[in-house]
C-alpha cells in the first residue's frame, strides 16, 4: 500500500466529517455517512497497519513517519489539518484498531471547541481507540533551535561540489557529474524532510563567489517548487542537476567580463548572451552523458526563454520551453534579483521580487509555476527583514505553510534599536505583533544568513 496516497486520502475524508459536525446535528445524516466513509478507509489500512498516526512537526504533517507535501492537489485538506493541530497544540493523533464511528465523531466534536475546553475534554473524556499527545509549553519553539548541522552540512558539501565543477572547467581539465548527482539526492532528501529548513540557506549569498551560489541556489529553489507541483524522486534529481549546471556555460566567458561593474556595452551584452549556447557545448563534454545529461542541457539552452515567446537564444515559433526550463527560469530570476553583485549593490528585498515574479506571469514566467513558486516562498520569504508595529525588527525564520502572509519570525532588534537575542513568535498565533512593512537588513547591519548558520 502506498502510505503517502493512504495518508492523503484520509485527510481528506476527515476534512468533510470536521466541517459536517460544524453545521450539522451529530445522528444527521451527512455526519453519519462521512464519519462512515472514514472509518471504513481507517479499517482498510488497518489491514495493513498496526495503527495510524499523523504527527504535526515544524509546520509539516507526518502520517506513519511519511512527511504529506503541500501540493495543487489535496493543498486545502492539508493546510486545514496542519491548522487545526496547530490551534488545539496537538502534537500527534494515533487510530488505532476497532476505531469506532461515534467515537470520530465525538471527537471531531471536541476538536471544534476552543483550546482549554478542547484539553479539558481530552483529558477527561476516554477515548478507546483515539490517543492524543499534547505538545510541552516551549516545545514547539526548541524545534526551531534544534541544532541544524545536517542542513548545513549537505548545503556546504553541495556548494564544494558545485565550486570543483566550475573550476574544473574553467581550467580545462575532465569533468565527471556523477560526483553532482550524488549531491543533488542529498538535496533531494533534504528537501524532502524539511524544504524551511533548507530554503532558509539560500539566504547565504557570498559575493566572491556568485557563480557557485547562485548555480546551487536555484538548484535547491528549483528542487522544493518541482516538490511542490508532485515530481518524483527521479524528477527531482533531474531538475535540481539542471538547475545546478543551468549558467554552467558562463565558463567560457572571461570573469572579468562576468564581475564587471559598469553596464555592459553592446558587444558585452551579446558575449553574456551566448552562455546559454555555451551552457550546452559544456555539457557535452562531461564524462557519463545519460537522460539527466540531456535534461540538463535542455534547461542551459532555454532557461532564458519566456513564456511569451521572447528570451534567448532566438528560437522558432513553435519552440515551447520544457517544464523544467520553465521552473528555473523562475528560480534563476529570484536569486539573481535578491542577491547583491557589482552592478547591483542593493538587492531587491525577497517580497519585491517576488511581486516582480508575480506582475510578469504569462510575460516573462509561467503564470501556474509563478502562483505556486509565491505560495512556496510565502509573501515575506525566510531571510526577509520586518519592521513590526511594536516598533522591533524581525527576521523571517520559516513559512506558515496555511498563513503565507504570516510567517515565524525571530525578533532580533528592539524598540531600541538594540540587535538582541529576541523570541521567535509565531505571527499567525500572536494578536499583538503585525508586520508594518519589509525593510533592508542592512539598515541595522544584519546578515540574514548567520541566523541560519
Amino acid at each position: 500500500m502506498n502510505i503517502y496516497l493512504a495518508g492523503k486520502t484520509l485527510v481528506g475524508l476527515f476534512y468533510p466529517l470536521f466541517k459536517a459536525v460544524q453545521v450539522y446535528d451529530i445522528n444527521n445524516n451527512v455526519v453519519v455517512n462521512a464519519a462512515q466513509k472514514f472509518t471504513d478507509y481507517a479499517a482498510n489500512l488497518f489491514s495493513t497497519m498496526s495503527s495510524i498516526e499523523f504527527v504535526r512537526y515544524r509546520d509539516y504533517i507526518f502520517f506513519n513517519k511519511q512527511r504529506l507535501r503541500y501540493e495543487v492537489d489535496g493543498y486545502a485538506n492539508l493546510q486545514f489539518l496542519n491548522n487545526l493541530l496547530k490551534t488545539q497544540r496537538i502534537k500527534s493523533i494515533t487510530l488505532n484498531r476497532r476505531l469506532t464511528q461515534r467515537e470520530v465523531i465525538d471527537f471531531a466534536c471536541i476538536l471544534k471547541e476552543d483550546l482549554a475546553l478542547f484539553h479539558k475534554e481530552v483529558s477527561t473524556r476516554k477515548f478507546e481507540h483515539i490517543a492524543v499527545e499534547i505538545l510541552k509549553p516551549d516545545e514547539e519553539q526548541d524545534e526551531f533551535i534544534e541544532d541544524r548541522k545536517a542542513l548545513k552540512q549537505t548545503y556546504f558539501k553541495a556548494l564544494k561540489v558545485t565550486r570543483n565543477l566550475m573550476q574544473n572547467l574553467w581550467t580545462g581539465r575532465q569533468v565527471d557529474v556523477k560526483s553532482s548527482r550524488r549531491v543533488i539526492y542529498g538535496l533531494v532528501d533534504s528537501i524532502s524532510h524539511d524544504e524551511f529548513g533548507i530554503l532558509a540557506l539560500t539566504t547565504i549569498k557570498n559575493f566572491d563567489e556568485y557563480t557557485f551560489n547562485h548555480s546551487l541556489n536555484v538548484s535547491i529553489l528549483s528542487l522544493a517548487l518541482g516538490q511542490r507541483i508532485g515530481l518524483d524522486r527521479k524528477n527531482l534529481a533531474r531538475l535540481g542537476s539542471a538547475g545546478l549546471l543551468h549558467d554552467i556555460g558562463k565558463v567560457e566567458i572571461s570573469k572579468e567580463l562576468i564581475n564587471k561593474i559598469q553596464k555592459l556595452s553592446d558587444t558585452e551584452w551579446k558575449t553574456m548572451k551566448l552562455h546559454s549556447n555555451f551552457g550546452v557545448r559544456e555539457i557535452l563534454k562531461t564524462r557519463g552523458l545519460d537522460e539527466t545529461s540531456m535534461v540538463a542541457i535542455t534547461v542551459a539552452y532555454q532557461h532564458h526563454w519566456n513564456y511569451d515567446g521572447t528570451g534567448y537564444p532566438l528560437r522558432e515559433k513553435a519552440d515551447e520551453p520544457t517544464l523544467f526550463s520553465r521552473i528555473v527560469r523562475i528560480c534563476d530570476s529570484y536569486d539573481a534579483m535578491t542577491t547583491a553583485r557589482g552592478y547591483q549593490p542593493v538587492p531587491y528585498l525577497p517580497h519585491f521580487a517576488l511581486r516582480v515574479i508575480w506582475s510578469n506571469q504569462n510575460r516573462l514566467f509561467d503564470p501556474i509555476l509563478a502562483k505556486v513558486f509565491t505560495q512556496l516562498l510565502g509573501i515575506y520569504p525566510v531571510g526577509s527583514c520586518l519592521e513590526l508595529t511594536t516598533g522591533e525588527i524581525g527576521l523571517v525564520m520559516r513559512q506558515n505553510p496555511s498563513t503565507i502572509d504570516l510567517p515565524m519570525i525571530k525578533v532580533i532588534v528592539d524598540k531600541n534599536n538594540n540587535r538582541i537575542d529576541g523570541p521567535i513568535v509565531d505571527l499567525a498565533s500572536d494578536t499583538e505583533m503585525k508586520i508594518r512593512r519589509p525593510t533592508y537588513p542592512q539598515i541595522y547591519g544584519i546578515n540574514a544568513a548567520a541566523y541560519f548558520l
